[in-house]
């Protein structure tokens, strides 16, 4: 697995686990269990941070492996050499 993948792979458990942190944080909340809730809201915010930090290094290593999927300013435009990845 190339950094690139690893690192998107790292960025979608990531995604998983805000999503579920901040679920949790809302059933701790209405549960009347506050303590866990603010614990739980407090996991949020440090993994959704990390998952920002790892999106963008995932992008970077993608841009880095991959340049043929972006144009000269970055953006990803997918293949340009006029091949098909099979």
């Amino acid at each position: 697995m190339s950094r690139a993948s690893s690192l998107a792979a790292a960025a979608d458990y990531l995604f998983e686990a805000v999503h579920g942190l901040d679920g949790a944080a809302r059933v701790l909340d209405n549960a009347g269990v506050l303590g866990a809730a603010d614990s739980a809201r407090g996991l949020h915010d440090r993994a959704e941070s990390l998952h920002t930090e790892i999106s963008r290094a995932a992008t970077v290593a993608h841009r880095a492996e991959r340049p043929e999927f972006y144009d000269e300013s970055g953006q990803r435009v997918g293949r340009t050499d006029g091949t098909e990845k099979s």
